[in-house]
C-alpha cells in the first residue's frame, strides 16, 4: 500500500513553512504570536505522532509475519498449496515510498529552533523589552517534540521498508525453488480439458485493454511524444538512410575489387602497390544506420505498450507489457535480418562466408517465428499472481517453445562451419543455447512453471547480449585489421620515400644526416590492440550478462538454508550449507581462471609497456600466479568453514612436514623463487648443467623444464641450479668463441696455411669482425703441426653451422694449395730381422728354388 499520510505530511510542511516565514522575517515575536505558533506546532505533532503509531503497528505485524514465515514454509512443505500461500503473502506485502517531505520538515523545524534560541539569548540581555522567556521555552519544547516525532517517523518508515523488502526477498527465493503447478502427468492430462475451458473463460477478466491516461505524468507524456517524433523522423528519412548506407558500402566494394585484381596479378605486385583498405569507422556507421532503419516499428509498439501498461489491479495482466517485449524482440530480429542480407554488413564488413551468412539468416527467420509469440506470452504469464497455479495453456506453450528453441540452436551450431565457431566455444554454446532450453522444458513438465518463466526471460535477454557481442567483436576485429593494413602501407610508403631520397642524395654526391625514425613492431601492436579490445569487450558484455541475471542471484540464498552437515563443538557449533559448498567450488573455479588469464592480462596492459629486462615479466606473472592460487586456496577453505585460527595449525603441521619429509620439495620451491628473483637463468637461455645442455623452456614451482638439442624435455629440480655449477651461454651476451683445430703434415707451407685459415674466417658471414679471428700455431704433434682457428659468432645457433662451413672451405682450399691435412701415422720396426727371414723361408719353402 502507498503511504496514506503523504498528503497530511505535505500539508504540515506547507503550514510549517508558512508560519516559520514570519518567525524568520520578523525581528521578534509577541506573546500572541508565540501562543498561536505553539498551538499549530502541537497540532502538527499530534498528526505526525498518529502516523508514527500507524507505521509502528504495521511494522510490528510485519515482523510477526516474518517470524512465522519459516514456520509456514516448514508446515506446508510438500503441499501443492505452498506456492499459492507464498504468492498471496508476497502480494499483501506493503509497497510504499518513504515520505520525501519529512527531511524538509525536519530541516525547517531545526531552523526555527535556531531562531528561537537566538531570541532567548537576546531576551536575557534585555529582559524588560522582549517577550517572557517562559513562553519562548515552551515554543522551543514544542519544536523539539515536532523534530523528535518527525525523525522517529522517518526511521520507522525506513525500518518498515527494510523489513518488507527482506520478506519479499525471502518469499522470492522460496517461490523460485518450489513447484508452482502440478506435474504434467496422467492426472494433469485428465484435468486439462476442464482447466482449459475455465482459463479461456477467465481471459477477458484477466487481460486489461483499457487506457488510464491519468496515471501518466507530464514528463512521461513528453517522453512518449519524443519517441513518436523519432519514429516518424526515421520513417520519413528512410530513403536517405538507405542512400547513406549505400555510400558506406561503395568504398568497401571498391577495395575488395582492387584487392582481388591485385592478388590475381602477382607479377604486377612490385609495380602496383597494395590497395589501402577503407576507413574502419565505416562498419560501426553502417551498423548504426541499420539500427535506425529497424527502429520505427519497434518504437511504435513501445509507445502502445507504455500506454497500455498502466496498473489495473493485482490479478489483472497488463497487455502493454507484451507489446514492450515484442518491440524489443522485433528490433533484434529486424536488425539481424538486415545485416545478414546479401551485399550487406555480413558480406562486406564482417567478412563472413556465404555459407555462414545463409546459415545465420535461415536460423534468424526460423527463430523469429518462435521468439515473437514467446516474448508476448511470457510477458503476460509473468504477471499472473495466485492464478499462475491454474494456468494450463502457458506451460504447454513454454514446453513447445523451449523444445523448438533448442532444436533451432542445435541445428545452427551443427551447420556453422568450424572456422566460424571453435570446438571449445561450440561446446560452451551447446551447453548454454541447447541444454538450457531443454532444462526449462523439463522444469515445466515437473511443475516448476514459475521458475521456468523467470529463467526464460533471462535466457532471451542473454541471446540478445550474445548477438551483440558477436557482431561487436567481429566489427572490432575487422576494424583493427584494416587499421593495421593502413598503417603498414603508410610505413612502406615512408620507407620508399626515404629510399628515393637516399638514392637521389647519393647520385648528387650528398649524404643525408638524418636517420629514419625507429618504428614499433606492427605485429606486436596489432596483437596487443586485439588483446586489449577483447578484454574491454569481455568486461562490457560480461557486465551486461551479470546485469541480466542479477535478479536471480538473490534466489541462490535459498541454498543457505539447506544444511549438509555440522561440525565443531556444541559451544561453537558450525554448519555447512549447500551455499557454502557452491561458494567454495565457485572460488576454486574463479581462482583457476584468474591464475590462467590474469597474469597474461597484466603482462599485456602493464608489463609490456615497461622497460623490463628479459625474464622479468615472466617472473612477475609467475609470482602473481602463486599469490592468486594461495589467496584462492585460503578463501575456499574459509568458505568450507576452515577459519584462520585453524589454518594456523595446518600451516604449523606443514612446516614440520617440510622440515622432515618434504624438505627436498621445500628446497626446490625456495630455489624456484630464487631463480625468479635473481634470474641466473631465464626463459629461452641456453645452459649447460653437468653433461646436460639445452634451452630453458619453463620455470615451475618445483622444477625447471629444459629442452635439449634432441628436442627432448628434461625436468631438472630447481635446487640443482642453485647449488650446482651452471653455465649460462646467453645470460649477459650471446657472443661465444668457437675453436676450430686443424693439423697439417710436416713440411707444409705454414704461411699459406695461415692465410687460408684467416680467409675461411673472414669470408664467412657468421663470423664476427670484432673480435677479429685468430690463427695460432700451438704445438708440434707426433704427426701434425697443430693449428687453432679462433673465431666469435653472434648467436649460439651459429656455432655448428659456422664450424661446418669453415671446415668445408678449409678442405677445398687445402686441396688447391697441396697442403695435406695430416692424420696419425705409426711406423712398425722389428728388432730381430734374422728370425723374421727364417720365418718367411719356412712359410715359403719353394723360395730357394
Amino acid at each position: 500500500m502507498i503511504l496514506r499520510y503523504s498528503r497530511q505530511a505535505r500539508y504540515c510542511v506547507f503550514w510549517l513553512i508558512a508560519l516559520m516565514v514570519p518567525l524568520a522575517q520578523a525581528e521578534y515575536l509577541d506573546n500572541l504570536q508565540i501562543w498561536a505558533e505553539l498551538r499549530s506546532i502541537n497540532e502538527r505533532t499530534q498528526v505526525i505522532r498518529s502516523q508514527l503509531q500507524d507505521v509502528q503497528r504495521q511494522h510490528e505485524r510485519l515482523r510477526l509475519n516474518e517470524g512465522a514465515l519459516n514456520e509456514h514454509i516448514i508446515a506446508l512443505s510438500g503441499s501443492s498449496q505452498i506456492f499459492r500461500v507464498l504468492q498471496e503473502q508476497n502480494a499483501n506485502l506493503p509497497r510504499f515510498e518513504i515520505d520525501s517531505d519529512l527531511p524538509d520538515l525536519i530541516a525547517n523545524t531545526r531552523l526555527a529552533q535556531f531562531r528561537v534560541t537566538q531570541q532567548q539569548r537576546e531576551f536575557r540581555d534585555n529582559p524588560g523589552r522582549y517577550p517572557h522567556d517562559l513562553q519562548l521555552t515552551e515554543l522551543q519544547d514544542g519544536l523539539q517534540q515536532l523534530v523528535g516525532t518527525a525523525v522517529a517517523l522517518q526511521q520507522a518508515q525506513r525500518d518498515l521498508a527494510l523489513t518488507a523488502e527482506r520478506m519479499r526477498a525471502t518469499i522470492t527465493e522460496h517461490l523460485f525453488w518450489i513447484p508452482s503447478n502440478p506435474a504434467m502427468g496422467p492426472t494433469w492430462v485428465m484435468d486439462f480439458p476442464g482447466k482449459f475451458l475455465a482459463q479461456i473463460q477467465r481471459l477477458p477478466q484477466q487481460l486489461s485493454l483499457g487506457f488510464n491516461l491519468n496515471q501518466l505524468g507530464l514528463w512521461q507524456w513528453l517522453l512518449l511524444a519524443a519517441i513518436l517524433v523519432l519514429a516518424a523522423v526515421l520513417q520519413w528519412f528512410r530513403p536517405r538512410l538507405n542512400e547513406q548506407l549505400s555510400l558506406r558500402h561503395q568504398p568497401v566494394l571498391a577495395y575488395q575489387e582492387r584487392l582481388d585484381q591485385w592478388q590475381l596479378r602477382p607479377e604486377e605486385a612490385t609495380e602496383q602497390p597494395e590497395p589501402a583498405p577503407p576507413s574502419p569507422w565505416l562498419t560501426p556507421q553502417s551498423l548504426l544506420i541499420h539500427a535506425a532503419l529497424s527502429l520505427p516499428m519497434s518504437l511504435g509498439l513501445l509507445v502502445i505498450g507504455v500506454l497500455l501498461s498502466q496498473e489495473q489491479g493485482p490479478e489483472i495482466a497488463v497487455i502493454g507489457k507484451a507489446f514492450i517485449a515484442v518491440a524489443l524482440s522485433l528490433f533484434v530480429v529486424q536488425f539481424l535480418l538486415a545485416i545478414l542480407e546479401k551485399g550487406q554488413e555480413a558480406d562486406l564488413h564482417l567478412g563472413w562466408t556465404e555459407t555462414t551468412r545463409e546459415t545465420l539468416r535461415r536460423f534468424t527467420y526460423r527463430f523469429a517465428r518462435v521468439l515473437l509469440p514467446t516474448s508476448a506470452i511470457l510477458a503476460l504469464a509473468q504477471q499472473q499472481g495466485v492464478d499462475l497455479t491454474e494456468d494450463v495453456i502457458g506451460p504447454i506453450i513454454l514446453v513447445v517453445a523451449a523444445a523448438m528453441i533448442a532444436h533451432h540452436f542445435r541445428q545452427l551450431l551443427r551447420d556453422l562451419p568450424e572456422t566460424f565457431v571453435a570446438t571449445g566455444t561450440r561446446w560452451l554454446l551447446n551447453l548454454v543455447l541447447v541444454m538450457m532450453p531443454l532444462s526449462l522444458a523439463v522444469l515445466t513438465l515437473l511443475g516448476y512453471y514459475h521458475t521456468a518463466l523467470q529463467v526464460t526471460g533471462q535466457f532471451l535477454a542473454t541471446f540478445y547480449v550474445l548477438s551483440g557481442w558477436v557482431i561487436t567483436e567481429v566489427s572490432v576485429r575487422n576494424g583493427i585489421e584494416w587499421s593495421s593494413i593502413r598503417l603498414r602501407l603508410l610505413r612502406e610508403a615512408e620507407e620508399r620515400e626515404w629510399t628515393a631520397r637516399m638514392e637521389a642524395a647519393t647520385a648528387m654526391g650528398e649524404t643525408l644526416r638524418e636517420t629514419p625514425e625507429k618504428k614499433s613492431d606492427l605485429a606486436q601492436v596489432r596483437q596487443q590492440t586485439q588483446r586489449l579490445a577483447r578484454f574491454v569487450l569481455l568486461a562490457v558484455f560480461g557486465s551486461l550478462l551479470y546485469w541480466v541475471w542479477a535478479d536471480l542471484v538473490g534466489v541462490f540464498g535459498y541454498f543457505n538454508s539447506l544444511v549438509l552437515w555440522q561440525y565443531g563443538t556444541p559451544e561453537a557449533l558450525g554448519i555447512m550449507t549447500v551455499l557454502d559448498l557452491l561458494s567454495a567450488l565457485f572460488i576454486v573455479v574463479l581462482t583457476l581462471f584468474l591464475a590462467a588469464n590474469l597474469p597474461g592480462v597484466l603482462e599485456m596492459l602493464i608489463l609490456s609497456r615497461l622497460a623490463l629486462q628479459q625474464g622479468s615479466a615472466y617472473a612477475m606473472t609467475t609470482l602473481l600466479n602463486y599469490v592468486i592460487t594461495g589467496i584462492g586456496l585460503v578463501l575456499a577453505l574459509s568458505a568450507l568453514g576452515v577459519s584462520w585460527d585453524k589454518l594456523q595449525w595446518l600451516v604449523a603441521a606443514l612446516s614440520v612436514g617440510l622440515g622432515f619429509g618434504l624438505q627436498e620439495i621445500f628446497a626446490n620451491f625456495v630455489s624456484g623463487i630464487i631463480l625468479l628473483f635473481e634470474r641466473p637463468i631465464r626463459i629461452g637461455d641456453v645452459v649447460t648443467l653437468g653433461n646436460l645442455s639445452g634451452r630453458v623452456r619453463q620455470i615451475h614451482i618445483r622444477a625447471t623444464t629444459i629442452t635439449d638439442f634432441d628436442r627432448k624435455d628434461i625436468i631438472v629440480p630447481n635446487k640443482t641450479f642453485v647449488t650446482g655449477q651452471l653455465i649460462n651461454w646467453s645470460l649477459t651476451d650471446t657472443v661465444t668463441r668457437v675453436v676450430v683445430k686443424i693439423g697439417v703434415a710436416y713440411g707444409s707451407d705454414l704461411e699459406r696455411t695461415r692465410e687460408i685459415l684467416l680467409e675461411a674466417a673472414e669470408t664467412n658471414e657468421r663470423v664476427l669482425k670484432d673480435p677479429a679471428p685468430q690463427v695460432l700455431f700451438l704445438s708440434f704433434g707426433a704427426s701434425t703441426l697443430d693449428h687453432e682457428l679462433r673465431i666469435h659468432v653472434k648467436e649460439l645457433s651459429d656455432r655448428n653451422p659456422a664450424i661446418d662451413e669453415i671446415n668445408r672451405f678449409i678442405d677445398r682450399s687445402f686441396k688447391d694449395a697441396n697442403i695435406e691435412i695430416a692424420f696419425q701415422q705409426v711406423d712398425v720396426r722389428f728388432r730381430n730381422s734374422d728370425g723374421l727371414e727364417r720365418l718367411i723361408s719356412r712359410q715359403n719353402p719353394q723360395s730357394d728354388v
